[in-house]
């Protein structure tokens, strides 16, 4: 039994040091777009990630599109056009104890934008026996060639 356990060893720390790979999904009709939305781990220094338990409900032209957790993200083929992008914790699917964000995004056919939900501790207003923790939190537009190294972290 050890035996095996020490052949396999070498294979499964290989599986886990290899970078995840990620290619982003072209719209499936060229008249449509496609956005991604992402949450990623923090980059606050530690062990704790901010609201990791914690996932918003996110709405597109007022529609569901379902909760994005910590380590998501989110493929969406959309019509081109300005879309309202919401980011709430005022749904009974969301737990979320943050103020909505809401954003406009304008997408042409064939295009692929990305959003990518920031949450960081706010590292500059938190002191020592503070009784709850201070959070940054933006839905920001990112290229595609910093999305890609982030996005490929993450689950669909």
């Amino acid at each position: 039994m050890h035996r095996r356990f020490l052949l396999l060893l070498p294979l499964l720390l290989t599986a886990c040091s290899s970078p995840t790979y990620f290619q982003a999904v072209p719209p499936s009709n060229p008249d449509n777009a496609v956005l991604y939305l992402y949450r990623p781990e923090a980059s606050n220094p530690g062990l704790m990630q901010p609201l990791r338990f914690d996932y918003p409900e996110v709405f597109i032209d007022g529609q569901s599109i379902g909760a994005l957790k910590f380590n998501q993200y989110r493929h969406l083929e959309l019509a081109p056009g300005t879309h309202s992008v919401r980011i709430t914790g005022l749904s009974p699917a969301a737990k979320w104890p943050v103020r909505d964000i809401e954003q406009k995004v304008t997408l042409s056919p064939a295009e692929v934008k990305y959003l990518k939900l920031n949450v960081q501790y706010n590292l500059n207003e938190m002191v020592i026996g503070q009784p709850s923790p201070s959070y940054s939190i933006h839905l920001t537009p990112m290229r595609s060639e910093d999305a890609l190294y982030e996005i490929r972290h993450t689950k669909p």
